[in-house]
């Protein structure tokens, strides 16, 4: 799946989930994103401590978690841009989504957990 089929959608988004390994409960592995009619998981790349997009995840390794989302105050909001980052290594370890209400979330890759920023405008 491709951030920019994701905007191209153009769909509302009803729900995100976040999920840790077993072994770190309070650190973020992976991120569900339920639009109107399909789904999405955000991931870590364990061996590269990269961020991937796709369709699933292998959800028997991860337990859900109650770790607050910043993407819970884009409830019912599109998602108009998303951006794939590299860093100066060249691994893409970051994810950037701006939805209608200028929310932004950026999730960054840090020692195989992911961090969420909100992103505010000077």
């Amino acid at each position: 799946m491709k951030l920019s089929s994701i905007v191209d959608l153009s769909e509302k988004l009803k729900h995100a989930q976040s999920y840790s390994f077993i072994e770190l409960p309070n650190e973020i592995a992976a991120i569900k994103l339920e639009f109107e009619t399909f789904s999405c998981f955000i991931g870590v790349i364990e061996d590269t401590d990269e961020i991937e997009l796709n369709q699933s995840v292998k959800l028997a390794d991860l337990i859900s978690s109650d770790i607050p989302l910043f993407f819970n105050k884009c409830y019912g909001l599109k998602l108009c841009w998303a951006w794939s980052m590299v860093n100066n290594q060249g691994y893409s370890d970051s994810l950037k989504f701006e939805f209608e209400n200028k929310q932004i979330v950026e999730l960054v890759v840090c020692a195989s957990s992911i961090i969420q920023y909100g992103v505010s405008e000077l």
